[in-house]
């Protein structure tokens, strides 16, 4: 049997511009025949130790949802209250068909803003 490791990747701490409502990921399942189950977790770091925050679409504080064959998804949580920092941490598949990307956004039409951006290949492997 084979077995698929799951790592923990983080954006690491991100400043909050003043524009920036929702910390959104958005995940993508390139594989053809098997559904993928991915986990986040958004922190507010503002007051030097980790708070975590809702996350949506479970309005828990941790939410995993499974990504179906050859479709995305989208994850997020509502940052506006954050005066200063947070985290975005996502636990997955080790999979290359599987493809994750964060992005701070505004309230609609959901612009991402500059220097919230992190792509798979930025984040860093925590576990």
């Amino acid at each position: 049997m084979l077995t698929r490791k799951r790592a923990t990747l983080s954006t690491g701490i991100l400043r909050r511009p003043r524009k920036t409502k929702f910390a959104l990921v958005d995940v993508v399942n390139l594989n053809k025949t098997s559904s993928r189950l991915v986990t986040v977790q958004v922190f507010d770091w503002s007051t030097g130790s980790p708070v975590a925050l809702k996350v949506s679409p479970c309005h828990t504080k941790k939410c995993t949802v499974r990504v179906a064959p050859n479709s995305s998804v989208f994850i997020f949580a509502d940052v506006s209250k954050v005066s200063f920092k947070y985290e975005v941490r996502i636990t997955q598949l080790i999979d290359r068909k599987l493809i994750t990307n964060v992005f701070g956004v505004t309230n609609a039409p959901f612009t991402p803003q500059d220097g919230d951006t992190v792509l798979q290949r930025n984040l860093v492997r925590i576990r």
